[in-house]
């Protein structure tokens, strides 16, 4: 292989894939990136065996062919050097890294260890707009398990049916639900559950809001196209969790009999000031509801307590009810300045947050009272 492409190019695909190749492995192999130069373009691949990435660049190719690299020597070579230009060459176990002022030899592991990557099906693939796909990610992936005993709720659940894509995250205290649609019909429901790992990897790689985005999932995994002008399309791909995610559709309450719009900007404002009066050890806060008020208190033992008070529409029954305010104040965080609609029924069960039609969060309270 011989290959001669543009530093400042090949540095910042390399720092995307170098992102996804682990430091550390039971099969090192892992721990570098490939490199294959084919017809004018320089793909760089790596992967963790849960998620993966394969990143083309232009290039001037002399000669076509593969090489296995370790990331961090040539990560380094790429971050150090001035020159413009970047030409890799090898041959055998040995790979030659030149620039205008600089010479380097790596010694290089066997091409043929490191793992195949997926092809991806253009014919089977639907389309979404990246903004609407940015959207749903940043709407659900927090709410993901980290609690790798309940493994079905590490990821997130992806369904697809005819024109409608859903994204679901839950944690079993608290759920996450957004919609969105695409720009096609498919004949067959897809229900799988990917990692949320992967969805970060598309917010970085991502380079603006107006890309008609391709998913093309099979028995085992979920791979997204990021095309762009000029060159070859990103491709990332995610093996699928396995497990059954609980069915969400019949645990979201229709009939809350208590509705509060409000500005979510300044619920969040109070939920954080209150939440000053915590602890690592005891995250609660009590909402009580009197006639045309919402009043959070927070109480903890040799900390102190803080009381916020808000107008609200409400004229029902005096009523208490808590939760971890860090559950309220992940999901409002990210829903700006607009008004939101909470849903409380009693105090054993989930408020209910609303925004628009697509959007839906459950939480569970707290069995304590202040």
């Amino acid at each position: 292989m011989k290959v001669i492409c543009d530093r400042d190019v090949l540095l910042k695909a390399f720092s995307v894939a170098s992102s996804v190749a682990p430091t550390k492995s039971a099969m090192p192999i892992l721990q570098n990136i490939k490199l294959t130069a084919d017809d004018k373009t320089l793909y760089l691949s790596s992967t963790d065996f849960e998620v993966g990435i394969q990143y083309p660049i232009n290039a001037e190719v002399k000669e076509k062919g593969s090489v296995i690299l370790p990331g961090q020597r040539l990560g380094g070579i790429l971050r150090e050097s001035t020159d413009e230009q970047v030409m890799i060459e090898y041959s055998g176990a040995v790979a030659n890294i030149n620039t205008k002022s600089g010479k380097y030899k790596i010694m290089c592991a066997d091409v043929g260890e490191y793992p195949e990557f997926p092809e991806f099906n253009e014919k089977k693939a639907i389309s979404i707009n990246s903004a609407g796909l940015r959207e749903m990610v940043r709407k659900t992936t927090f709410a993901t398990s980290k609690e790798i005993t309940r493994y079905a709720l590490t990821g997130l659940l992806v369904e697809i049916k005819k024109k409608e894509i859903r994204m679901i995250a839950s944690d079993g205290k608290r759920l996450a639900y957004v919609r969105n649609h695409s720009s096609q019909n498919v004949s067959n429901d897809i229900k799988v559950i990917i990692s949320p790992k992967s969805m970060d990897l598309l917010e970085r790689v991502l380079e603006n809001d107006d890309q008609e985005l391709k998913i093309d999932i099979d028995e085992t995994q979920c791979k997204i196209m990021i095309p762009r002008k000029d060159q070859k399309g990103i491709m990332l791909f995610s093996r699928l969790i396995e497990g059954t995610f609980p069915d969400y559709e019949n645990v979201i309450p229709e009939n809350s009999d208590k509705k509060l719009e409000l500005p979510a900007a300044e619920l969040l404002t109070a939920m954080r000031q209150v939440a000053l009066m915590t602890t690592d050890k005891f995250r609660a806060t009590q909402i009580t509801l009197e006639n045309n008020k919402m009043i959070l208190l927070t109480r903890t033992q040799d900390v102190g307590e803080a009381t916020i008070e808000l107008p609200i529409k409400y004229s029902g029954a005096s009523f208490k009810i808590t939760f971890n305010p860090d559950f309220f104040i992940d999901v409002l965080r990210i829903m700006g300045n607009e008004d939101i609609i909470l849903g409380l029924k009693d105090k054993t069960s989930p408020a209910v947050i609303r925004q628009g039609k697509d959007y839906t969060y459950l939480v569970m309270p707290l069995t304590i009272e202040m």
